[in-house]
């Protein structure tokens, strides 16, 4: 039996919604957003519409990558996964399917951050809403999902424990960045601090909500998901039946 990609993809976003997955992860990216809203509009700060955008990222971004993740590891962890490996074509399909469902999740989270944004913008909370600007967390938040799912996904095929993985994971959205800023920050070493602010773990998690990538890092960023999505593929077709 051929796995259909449209029926995985369709059963499992019903899953996610069904289940109060989908609800839980977009409110907890809003939450911290919508408090920073209201101390904006209160007075108690001077912080802009890029804080609001950028406080949505902050565990929006997290939740959005461990949606698509939760089934790539629900899958090897219960050992199911051998019911759809037992074939090249399913084994293709399996990877396909779950970057669909990453694509779906990803789109969600950036139309809702979006709406957030504007209706932000509208209440009073002050800052330019630029159309690159606009266009560039919509990308970025694109590029950022798809990118981390791929890489934990390979992290799974290698045989990391779940528990590592999630941990990984977590780390490199919401501290590694923070300790490679401040390196970049401490370093006279241009070469160093241009290493550093070109590297997508870097850049993806210190720019998804405040500004549009530069040419070279959106060039380095496609790049790297191609290979990520490389490895996935490769290693998949490699497992043994």
């Amino acid at each position: 039996m051929i796995l259909n990609i449209k029926h995985y993809v369709s059963y499992n976003m019903g899953e996610l919604f069904k289940k109060g997955h989908l609800a839980v992860g977009i409110l907890a990216g809003l939450g911290p957003a919508l408090i920073m809203v209201y101390f904006i509009l209160e007075g108690n700060t001077s912080f802009g519409i890029k804080h609001v955008s950028n406080f949505y990222c902050m565990l929006g971004m997290l939740a959005a990558v461990l949606h698509p993740l939760y089934f790539v590891n629900r899958d090897y962890s219960s050992k199911t996964i051998s019911l759809i490996n037992n074939s090249k074509q399913n084994r293709k399909n399996y990877v396909l399917a779950n970057i669909y469902i990453s694509l779906l999740v990803s789109f969600l989270y950036a139309t809702v951050g979006l709406l957030m944004i504007l209706a932000a913008s509208h209440l009073g909370v002050p800052g330019d809403l630029t159309v690159p600007f606009l266009l560039g967390f919509f990308t970025n938040v694109f590029l950022l999902v798809l990118t981390y799912f791929l890489f934990v996904y390979v992290l799974i095929l290698h045989g990391i424990r779940s528990a590592a993985v999630y941990v990984i994971l977590t780390a490199s959205l919401l501290f590694v960045h923070n300790i490679l800023s401040n390196v970049v920050i401490g370093t006279d070493n241009k070469f160093l601090s241009s290493l550093i602010e070109n590297f997508p773990g870097y850049f993806y998690p210190v720019m998804v909500g405040s500004n549009p990538l530069s040419p070279l890092q959106y060039f380095i960023g496609i790049l790297s998901l191609l290979i990520l999505f490389a490895l996935v593929l490769s290693k998949s077709r490699k497992i043994e039946i």
